[in-house]
């Protein structure tokens, strides 16, 4: 047993020295081989999932993946079709009767030259409780000289105008030209200055017919 603690401890230290100084190297050198180890197997496994994750129990909540989410079932949304809305029925508007009509004539001058034009108006409204139609297109001037009928509008003017609504006593107004010659019906015969004297100028509408007033010529 001497000749071998001889041959391989050497220096003037005792023995048990330099055996713990072999020991302290040994464990720092197996410290240095773990951790090595220990470090690879680290970096090796970072890619892969924890096998808890992997296994875990169908009651327990796992966060979606990109591939179960993809492959979800598409479910398209269905709206109620909306019920077919009644169209309220719109009662058609009838004519305005005669008697319901209000026509008034007023003419820009009360006296003018025969054969001069004269510029008219004529407005017309309905005293009718409901609504009801008037055709301004059949509305006329006349010109009268007791009962006879001297000029009318009607006779060769082109009718005016269209066809409108009256209600609550709102009325239409429509223009005319009277240029104080004689006419008679569809415009026949020769049209001649009117004696002087003094005329009724009245406004119709069918049946209608305005309160006169009243027009000289000179």
């Amino acid at each position: 047993m001497q000749g071998f603690k001889g041959r391989f401890v050497k220096g003037s230290e005792p023995e048990s020295v330099y055996w713990r100084r072999r020991a302290i190297v040994a464990g720092a050198v197996l410290a240095v081989v773990l951790l090595v180890v220990l470090g690879v197997g680290a970096l090796g496994g970072g890619g892969e999932e924890p096998a808890a994750e992997a296994d875990a129990s169908p009651g327990e909540w796992q966060a979606p993946s990109p591939t179960t989410t993809l492959n979800r079932p598409y479910v398209k949304e269905t709206t109620p079709a909306a019920e077919p809305s009644e169209s309220p029925t719109v009662e058609p508007v009838s004519a305005c009767a005669p008697e319901d009509l209000m026509l008034q004539v007023v003419a820009a001058f009360g006296e003018a030259r025969s054969g001069s034009e004269v510029p008219v108006s004529v407005l017309v409204a309905s005293g009718a409780d409901t609504a009801c139609t008037a055709d301004l297109r059949e509305v006329a001037v006349e010109l009268t000289a007791g009962a006879d009928v001297v000029y009318s509008t009607a006779h060769c003017e082109t009718p005016q105008g269209e066809q409108v609504e009256l209600a609550d006593g709102a009325g239409q107004t429509v223009e005319f030209t009277v240029d104080g010659l004689a006419s008679e019906e569809e415009c026949a015969g020769s049209r001649r200055e009117l004696p002087a004297g003094e005329y009724e100028l009245r406004a119709r509408l069918g049946d209608a017919v305005s309160s006169p007033t009243s027009l000289r010529l000179t």
